[in-house]
């Protein structure tokens, strides 16, 4: 996943976090283009996933594809190049997840995962930008210089020499104050511009959450109604075999076998077994193999 060795396209951030979500660290950057991005790594740890199977998951699909960059990370270990989505696509990789194939213990956190990590990262460093605008009562300086009063006419040198002195500080520090206020309002406009950049990208990805949401939702009711998935063709072709296995020990006929199996699983068809029963399956296929093994060994 991680590696010190330079190519040309990995990014620089210009800022690196790591928040904590839900117990899960999370190693979030903000690149130069004021873009934000998640490492992949972290991303799958909280989601119990292998992140080189979801590297080529990723790359499967053009889309997400795009937003997968190679970045620079600080860690433990030094500095590595390491792959990370970036917030635009992160939603749509989050969504394709089943959390119905995951383990139960698993399906919670992904879940989580996907209705609320884009929107907490994009909101972390949202609130740092706001942070960062200098507060009201920094635009005053602390300790103003007054202009110092011009001596008598027959005043002795040094009262004219100190006065001078005096003078001197005073104009330089009017110079000081105007050129300090041209140079907070730059920042705080900058910072303005920023935090309006970094709003409207937040807006951004909630409207496209709310449109992988809803793809979503439409995905479940349109699975719903065409019932459970049922046997993949390579689980199908992998019942085959094993009940070729059953009737080379047992001598039973194929019929039998498949009545029995359609019985055991209550469907006219065994193609029409759903895909989440796959394990009984093999299991069932398993104690009757067993079974036939050992009586043929009497």
């Amino acid at each position: 996943m991680g590696t010190d060795n330079k190519q040309d396209g990995d990014v620089s951030p210009i800022e690196q976090d790591t928040i904590v979500f839900y117990g899960h660290p999370l190693v979030a950057l903000r690149l130069e283009d004021g873009r934000i991005c998640a490492v992949l790594r972290w991303l799958c740890d909280g989601l119990h996933l292998d992140p080189s199977g979801q590297i080529e998951r990723i790359q499967r699909k053009t889309a997400i594809s795009e937003g997968l960059i190679r970045v620079r990370v600080q860690t433990e270990g030094g500095l590595q190049v390491m792959p990370a989505l970036t917030l635009d696509v992160l939603p749509g990789w989050l969504f394709g997840i089943d959390e119905n194939r995951l383990k139960p213990e698993v399906r919670e956190d992904v879940i989580v995962f996907q209705r609320e990590c884009v929107r907490v990262l994009a909101e972390h460093f949202a609130n740092k930008a706001r942070a960062a605008l200098p507060p009201p009562d920094t635009l005053v300086p602390a300790e103003p210089i007054t202009q110092p009063e011009r001596p008598a006419l027959d005043a002795g040198r040094s009262a004219w020499i100190e006065y001078h002195h005096a003078m001197a500080k005073w104009l330089e520090w009017q110079d000081d104050i105007e050129r300090w206020r041209a140079e907070s309002s730059e920042r705080q406009a900058a910072l303005e511009q920023r935090q309006l950049v970094l709003e409207d990208r937040q807006d951004g990805l909630e409207s496209r959450m709310e449109g992988v949401e809803e793809l979503s939702r439409l995905f479940v009711e349109v699975t719903e109604r065409l019932g459970p998935q049922t046997l993949t063709p390579q689980h199908q072709a992998a019942v085959k075999r094993m009940a070729g296995r059953l009737n080379e020990l047992s001598g039973s006929p194929f019929a039998a076998i498949y009545g029995d199996l359609k019985t055991a699983f209550r469907v006219g068809k065994y193609s029409d077994i759903p895909e989440a029963e796959w394990e009984r399956v093999v299991t069932w296929f398993q104690v009757r193999i067993a079974s036939a093994e050992k009586l043929r060994k009497k």
